[in-house]
């Protein structure tokens, strides 16, 4: 990894704000993809951090429409911020600060750079571990969904082209058999068949959305945990973050997401499946704290659907795991050789409980 000195992060954090002392910066290193950094800065006399980050072109390689859909959405939630008077504006959402040139970032020679506020008295958690958590945490994406619900067009860019698109997926998975690249489909058709039986089970959002039972929405494709800021003092959430996958989709693969990353204690690389168990009282919580938010918007059909959704992502997410072990791991980090066979087998274990234990219609 190449090293960047304060020297070169100053003169990227000038591009932004000219005006302001550039006193320090600590790289985070919990990223897989983008470099980000922390800095201290003197703004007005006052004390600030900011996150000044580098966007990997070579992962996002639409960087730019990704920062025009990411501001879009900043600068709309900060004018639903500022109508509802929140006293805690803050903080509620990210924002985003253009280039002193007025451009959304800096092209450089290592990704974009890009700049927003750090939202302090803030922590990101890796899980819930309680209904309330989950309530929290299902409510800011809820509000989340309100909130972007009217964003004025033109519509979003699709960053990542199809990407819940369950039938492909699916036909992917059966490409990645039929291929069998690297000779592992002898050992895991019992998984591949499971996969094929439950596809109609997948299938049902993508369905019902081509029947014309709810529309296209703004969709966060990554809504989980982690990514919601809950606060230090109180534990109530403040700020859902991670905007570079919203694009268009729909509000249901959102809930989904938040079923399959909540509903179990298990993680979803869980060996021993015997353990993977979708929890009542959790799926409960997520439903309760969702709708608090999105139930004045969403559609009858949605509404109806909301506990298929947990299971259709879960499915998708563990199609994509065991085409890329049947692929030979090019996509996924793994850390050991099975690894996304064994994540494959634990999104398999939790799918089939949600359909045992969930109100699944």
């Amino acid at each position: 990894m190449i090293q960047l000195s304060d020297s070169r992060l100053r003169e990227r954090f000038a591009a932004f704000l000219p005006d302001a002392e550039f006193l320090g910066s600590v790289e985070c290193r919990g990223g897989h993809i983008n470099r980000t950094f922390f800095v201290d800065a003197a703004v007005g006399g006052a004390m600030r951090r900011f996150v000044l980050q580098c966007v990997n072109k070579n992962v996002f390689r639409n960087y730019k429409s990704l920062m025009e859909n990411v501001f879009r959405i900043s600068e709309h939630l900060g004018r639903k911020s500022s109508e509802s008077r929140n006293p805690d504006s803050e903080r509620d959402h990210i924002h985003f600060i253009r280039a002193a040139d007025g451009g959304y970032g800096v092209d450089g020679e290592f990704g974009f750079w890009r700049l927003y506020r750090f939202i302090d008295r803030a922590e990101g958690r890796l899980r819930a571990t309680s209904p309330e958590e989950a309530r929290q945490a299902s409510a800011a994406f809820g509000r989340f969904q309100w909130q972007i619900s009217d964003l004025p067009g033109p519509r979003l860019a699709e960053t990542i082209p199809a990407f819940h698109d369950t039938r492909r997926r699916f036909e992917n998975l059966e490409k990645s058999a039929a291929a069998d690249t690297v000779g592992r489909l002898s050992g895991v058709r019992g998984d591949l068949d499971a996969y094929l039986a439950l596809r109609p089970e997948a299938l049902k959002l993508q369905e019902a959305f081509e029947r014309g039972l709810f529309p296209e929405r703004i969709a966060h494709n990554d809504a989980k945990y982690s990514n919601v800021l809950m606060d230090t003092e109180t534990g109530r959430a403040v700020s859902v973050i991670d905007l570079d996958t919203c694009m268009p989709g729909l509000s249901l693969h959102d809930f989904g997401d938040l079923m399959r990353s909540m509903t179990s204690d298990r993680p979803e690389d869980e060996p021993d499946v015997a353990t993977i168990c979708a929890r009542r009282d959790m799926y409960d919580a997520i439903v309760e704290g969702f709708l608090s938010e999105a139930g004045n918007f969403l559609t009858p059909a949605e509404r109806s659907l909301l506990p298929n959704a947990g299971v259709a992502i879960t499915l998708e997410t563990g199609s994509r795991f065991l085409a890329d072990y049947l692929d030979g791991d090019r996509y996924f980090h793994v850390d050991f050789p099975e690894h996304n066979l064994v994540r494959a087998r634990s999104q398999l274990a939790l799918a089939r409980s949600m359909l045992d234990k969930l109100p699944v219609a």
